[in-house]
């Protein structure tokens, strides 16, 4: 019986799949919106690349302040000088003008810092610094752009590289040939914003983040979520139900049904975010074609998000995470559109069926959209554990790290246990009502319906 009910409901979950794929507006929307996503993303960073690139004459004047902590040795008319190092900058950076280099011995780079920013004027916005440290093997820079600071992370970055040629002929010729080679600039990190302004980030993280998630399970649900109570609720009133039974059992119906959408919503979801990345990629290509000196926005975005939460935002465990919590939760509201298709009896109900999954969406938004705003610690602890409000909070806190992976993983259990039940509500629901034609439902006979009454 077990395998007898496993085939009906791939059959009928495939059947479900195949009507979805036959829709225009299903095919027509995840194509034109994917379009739309490659496109806009690549168009705007090629954009971006070409406004960068049609500023030519070099404007930007510099000051770079080098804290040495090591036993390098920097003198006028030496192998290493300031005056090497200026050139150097400015034939690395293109926009650069003009640049002075101050060499200070055993400076500790947080005060240089915090005096920079604490200095008024054009002088102090164009500040930014190289710590010289003597690594495991050998020695490294370090470039710390404070927040005043006109130039960009990947010029301040092309000043510390445009060092590196000068740091090795010096060691190779006073210190030891040898060490040469291990003269380099960190790749994890090259460039440390230190003091950068994140409250661009911080209202990303705090605002836009839950309402864009929140949002997307939202309207998800809605396109989804109705489709299934309708196709649900239609089945039911339809003459050819008696028939269909014949073949299928009503929980196969069912299950089927919301597995279908399921699949097809997920699907959807992942291919605007396959053309997201893919505009992305073939942007960033474009762009430094365009400009090979071009900054990565996104880049700088993510690192400003990190800088407000934590290290690991945006990494794979917590994306992983929080789609798991996102499909998770289209799931868990996808069965309630099917317990609403199920309580429709007569055919002028199907548009009732949609307050259903309407309404329960809407009302737990707003909830967790609400306590993320106005960062209501509590509010949000007591969301994010409750499966129906946890897609709508949950989502964004585990992507930018303000969630542990642990507690995610409890979140994924709950939402699972939960679903399940919701499925399994919905499945006793339509088979004790698939050919109910009697008066109208109350919410007592539903329960009773459920318990077995």
């Amino acid at each position: 019986m077990g395998s007898s009910f496993g085939r009906n409901t791939g059959n009928v979950f495939r059947f479900s799949c195949a009507q979805m794929l036959k829709k225009k507006g299903f095919l027509v929307s995840t194509i034109v919106i994917a379009v739309l996503i490659f496109a806009g993303i690549l168009a705007v960073m090629a954009i971006s690349a070409s406004s960068e690139k049609s500023e030519k004459d070099p404007t930007m004047v510099g000051k770079m302040i080098v804290c040495n902590e090591t036993d390098i040795v920097c003198e006028d008319g030496g192998i290493l000088n300031s005056a090497d190092i200026a050139e150097a900058i400015r034939d690395a950076v293109a926009e650069c003008k003009t640049v002075t280099v101050e060499w200070k011995n055993n400076a500790k780079i947080a005060d240089e810092v915090k005096a920079a920013e604490a200095k008024t004027g054009d002088d102090a916005e164009d500040t930014f610094f190289a710590v010289i440290k003597t690594t495991e093997d050998g020695y490294g820079i370090y470039m710390v752009r404070p927040k005043k600071c006109s130039w960009s992370e990947g010029q301040v970055t092309m000043a510390g590289e445009a060092m590196i040629p000068l740091l090795k002929n010096y060691v190779e010729r006073e210190i030891d040939p040898t060490m040469a080679m291990f003269v380099k600039m960190p790749t994890s990190a090259a460039t440390l914003v230190v003091g950068e302004d994140t409250s661009l980030a911080a209202a990303f993280v705090k605002f836009l983040l839950p309402m864009i998630s929140g949002m997307l399970v939202y309207f998800m649900v809605m396109m989804y979520g109705q489709d299934i109570a309708r196709n649900v609720a239609a089945e039911k009133t339809s003459k050819l139900m008696e028939m269909m039974l014949t073949y299928v059992s009503p929980n196969a119906l069912i299950f089927g049904k919301i597995l279908a959408g399921f699949v097809m919503s997920i699907i959807q979801v992942l291919i605007w975010i396959v053309s997201g990345i893919g505009g992305y990629v073939a942007g960033g290509a474009i762009a430094k074609s365009i400009d090979p000196n071009y900054t990565d926005r996104v880049a700088q975005a993510f690192n400003a998000i990190r800088a407000v939460t934590g290290s690991s935002a945006m990494t794979i465990v917590p994306v992983i995470l929080s789609l798991t919590i996102l499909f998770l939760g289209l799931l868990l509201f996808y069965s309630i559109a099917g317990i609403g298709g199920s309580v429709v009896t007569k055919p002028e109900e199907i548009g009732s069926a949609n307050a259903v999954i309407t309404f329960p969406a809407m009302i737990f938004w707003m909830i967790g959209y609400m306590a993320a705003v106005m960062q209501n610690e509590a509010a949000l602890t007591v969301c994010r554990y409750i499966p129906f409000t946890a897609p709508f909070t949950a989502t964004a806190e585990i992507l930018v790290g303000k969630v542990s992976i642990l507690v995610g993983l409890i979140i994924v259990a709950e939402m699972l246990a939960c679903t399940l039940v919701m499925v399994w509500i919905a499945g006793k629901i339509y088979r004790g009502l698939v050919l109910y034609s009697g008066e109208k439902l109350s919410i007592k006979k539903v329960i009773g319906i459920v318990r077995g009454k």
